[in-house]
């Protein structure tokens, strides 16, 4: 079979379920440096409902994008971290956000989106500057 009789669909709808949601790209992105728990992702992504978090992390691990680790322990804790899969979609999402960090600077900017923590501030300087 040749690799065209396999291409099947558009790579950029494809990518799109990935990272087209309102709040995929921030749950991937903050699971990059490390793993968290539920209500950890859930203070770093205010406004986010638990349940789109939920459906959000139940798509990525379907898909194979994040890893749910459960340990056993009393109570159980539940730890989300991104797999190899996951981790090659970081590069795509810096580029994304210095893509915006840049062009947002040209741009009047209202109240309500500039509600970017100076935490993530530092680390697109950070990624700017290399």
């Amino acid at each position: 079979m040749s690799a065209k009789e396999l291409y099947v669909g558009c790579p950029v709808q494809h990518a799109r379920k990935y990272l087209g949601g309102k709040w995929q790209i921030a749950i991937l992105s903050n699971l990059k440096k490390q793993p968290a728990r539920f209500v950890e992702l859930k203070n770093m992504l205010p406004g986010i409902s638990d349940k789109v978090l939920s459906q959000d992390l139940q798509f990525f691990e379907q898909a194979g994008i994040v890893q749910k680790e459960i340990f056993a322990c009393i109570p159980p804790r539940v730890e989300y971290k991104l797999t190899p899969q996951g981790l090659t979609l970081i590069p795509v999402i810096e580029t994304i956000v210095k893509w915006g960090y840049c062009h947002l600077q040209e741009e009047k900017v209202n109240r309500s989106t500039r509600s970017t923590p100076a935490s993530v501030i530092a680390d697109i300087e950070a990624m700017l500057a290399k």
